[in-house]
Formats: C-alpha cells, sequence, structure tokens
C-alpha cells in the first residue's frame, strides 16, 4: 500500500513538473520574453547568424560591376609588424580600393570574395542613408520633425519631444542602456526578441533629448521604423532597389529579421561580401553619385560626416563630441579625416576622402579597452592602409 502512495505522489510531481515546463516554455511565445526561447535556438551572437536566424534576402544587381583592379593590383605588401596584428585580431577580409580600383585584397581562414559576412552595428550607417534618402524625396519633411509623427508610440512615454536628428546622432535620451547585458534587458529583446515593436514600445524618456551623446542601439531601431514607415517597403526592399541594383552589387545579401519575421533588425544584421561593403563606402567618398547618377544628396552626406559637436560626451567630462554625425564615426589618422561605418567583432568600412580610397575590415576580433570610443584594432588597420598607398 505504501508504495502505491509513493508512485501516486511520484506520478503528481511528474506532472506538475511537466505543467511547469509547458507553462514556461508557453511563456517564452510571449513579447516579454520571445528572446529566451530564440537564444536557446540560435545561440550566441556571431558573424554568421544568418545561417540561423530568420533572414530576408537582398537581391544583387542584374548589372553586376566588378571592381575593376589596380595596375599593381595586390603587388604592395603590408609591413610584418603590422600584418601579424590584422592576423592576430582574427581578421577575414581586408580591402583596399583607391581611385575606384582594388588595389589589395586579402582573406584568411577559409573566407573568400563570395563569402557572407555579419556587419553588426556597421548597418547603421546603411539606415542613415536611407533616411538621407527619404529627406531628399520630401518623405521626411525635416530632421527636426519628431519622431511621433512617424513612429506612435514616441506620442508617449516622455517621448514627444525627440526629434529625427537625435537619433541619427544617439542623443534621445531614452532608457535604451547599450551596456545592459542582462537576460532580460532591451539589448536581448532587440536581437533575439519576436518584435521589434514590442522592443521599442518599452524606450521611455530618462533626461532631455539632443544635450547628451549616448550610444543606443534603439535609437537606430527606430530609424528603421521610420524607414520602413514613410517608404512603405522593407529595409531590405530599399536596400536592394536603392543601392545593390544602381551600385551594382555583385552578391545577393541577408538582413537578419526578428524572430517573427516582422521587421529587420536596423541597428545591425547587414550580410554581404566584403567587395559590396565596400560599396557604400565607395558611395560615400563620391559624395553620393554612383556612376553619374544621384542616389543622395551631397548636402545630406556632408551632414552625415559631420561631428555633432553641439552634444556633450558624459564619459569625458562633457567635452563637445568630436567623433560620431549621423551614424558615422569620425576621426583623424595621422593627419588623414576618416570615416567610418564600425560594427562588433570589427566590421569597418573606412572612407578616406583625401586619399580617395576606401578600405574594408572583416572579422572576429576581442573587445578592448576603446581610445576616445574606438578600438585600438582601427588604428592598425589604418596604418596597414596608409602603407600600402605610400608613394
Amino acid at each position: 500500500m505504501q508504495g502505491i502512495y509513493h508512485l501516486y505522489n511520484m506520478k503528481k510531481v511528474i506532472i506538475i513538473l511537466a505543467g511547469v515546463l509547458l507553462l514556461t516554455f508557453g511563456l517564452t511565445f510571449l513579447p516579454r520574453f520571445s528572446h529566451l526561447r530564440n537564444f536557446a535556438v540560435w545561440g550566441k551572437h556571431t558573424i554568421h547568424d544568418y545561417q540561423s536566424h530568420p533572414v530576408r534576402k537582398i537581391a544583387r544587381s542584374d548589372k553586376p560591376q566588378p571592381w575593376p583592379y589596380d595596375s599593381l593590383y595586390n603587388s604592395g605588401a603590408i609591413p610584418d609588424s603590422l600584418l601579424s596584428r590584422i592576423d592576430g585580431y582574427d581578421t577575414h577580409a581586408f580591402l583596399v580600393i583607391r581611385h575606384g580600383k582594388l588595389i589589395y585584397e586579402r582573406y584568411w581562414d577559409g573566407y573568400d570574395s563570395a563569402r557572407l559576412s555579419g556587419s553588426f552595428s556597421a548597418a547603421k550607417s546603411i539606415i542613415s542613408l536611407l533616411i538621407g534618402i527619404a529627406l531628399d524625396e520630401r518623405k521626411i519633411a525635416s530632421l527636426e520633425d519628431p519622431v511621433s509623427k512617424y513612429v506612435p508610440h514616441f506620442q508617449t512615454n516622455g517621448l514627444a519631444k525627440v526629434r529625427l536628428r537625435d537619433l541619427l546622432t544617439m542623443s534621445s535620451g531614452t532608457n535604451y542602456n547599450e551596456s545592459d547585458k542582462g537576460y532580460f534587458s532591451m539589448n536581448a529583446s532587440a536581437y533575439y526578441g519576436d518584435d521589434l515593436e514590442y522592443m521599442v514600445s518599452m524606450m521611455e524618456r530618462e533626461e532631455e533629448p539632443g544635450v547628451l551623446w549616448e550610444y543606443r542601439s534603439g535609437d537606430s531601431q527606430v530609424l528603421g521604423l521610420v524607414v520602413e514607415n514613410v517608404f512603405g517597403k522593407s529595409i531590405s526592399e530599399l536596400v536592394a532597389e536603392r543601392f545593390s541594383g544602381p551600385m551594382g552589387a555583385e552578391s545577393d545579401a541577408l538582413w537578419l529579421m526578428d524572430g517573427a519575421g516582422k521587421h529587420e533588425k536596423a541597428f545591425c544584421c547587414y550580410n554581404g561580401i566584403a567587395r559590396d561593403y565596400a560599396r557604400f563606402g565607395q558611395l560615400v567618398l563620391n559624395k553620393g553619385l554612383w556612376g553619374g547618377k544621384r542616389i543622395i544628396s551631397e548636402s545630406y552626406l556632408t551632414e552625415a560626416v559631420t561631428p555633432a559637436s553641439y552634444l556633450k560626451d558624459p564619459t569625458e567630462g562633457n567635452a563637445p563630441v568630436d567623433y560620431y554625425g549621423y551614424q558615422y564615426w569620425l576621426l583623424r589618422h595621422k593627419g588623414t579625416p576618416v570615416y567610418a561605418m564600425n560594427g562588433l567583432f570589427g566590421q569597418y568600412v573606412y572612407i578616406l576622402p583625401e586619399l580617395d580610397a576606401v578600405v574594408v575590415r572583416l572579422g572576429e576580433s576581442k573587445w578592448e579597452k576603446p581610445v576616445h570610443h574606438y578600438q585600438p584594432e582601427n588604428f592598425v588597420y589604418l596604418d596597414a592602409a596608409l602603407a600600402l598607398m605610400a608613394p
């Protein structure tokens, strides 16, 4: 009799545990917890997440324009001291284009010119370009427009004063905390959640917008929603139509979607080949022209690569911001101005206007303590490029 009683209790425990597991699993289909389920399925973020996450295709050009080779293509050499450091940073691709021609191209670890690689935050600059086109075409009246005009949530939670310009310059003043790596952070919801609109709905005012610079991927995601709303098209459709097609992209690209496949992760997640990354840099270098066709206005690009110096940097004693424009990073290296698309693990597209050059570096480097908001590896890649272009 006692054995039957124990079996009965064990059965009850099993039923309760099964019920708890089913309830827990069911909760992961709610927006608040969906990122936990997707993280379990997709795993830790890498530059190859296009292999596991939902994606939307960006069609290559029906008239591809391969980069012409310079007469001295790959005849130059990166000094051994720099090359060893580039290799040590786990670099996969390094390209230098000057005067519109490939002068240097090298791949590591089984990569080649046909392999896709994730951009992480380098994609933010692409979103900026789409905002510029929307402004050119009067789909957006002004960067002074309140975001609430295009994204309804910004009519609430004290966000009514946030302007499009504030999103572009990372000065929205919202509660999105880039450094919060917790399981229930907005970062986690943004990258692994089912619905990016739900993540945006968690944003609220924390400080006055347009005053302090603070890097927030949430700002870029809201810009992505603005782009979708004003064009009535997906980001991937727009990138194919406005960039890949006219700029002669050689390969199909992919953009990661949220878990339900509703929205592109606008704050990151373009996936392309190194040669096609370079086209975005060349477009900026060409001041918005491609093959004589105007893709984006020169006036917008000039603003985009001008520091938002009216903003204060709280991490450096409220000094004026001299390193960020409209989703582009800005610096001077050895007297040379550089505009940059920057992404996690070292995804970089550098534009060097005075040298008429574009440099692409893709790879999997680890985070180091930044120097004035820049990972130290940046200066290694720029030194290598300068060495290749030396007379």
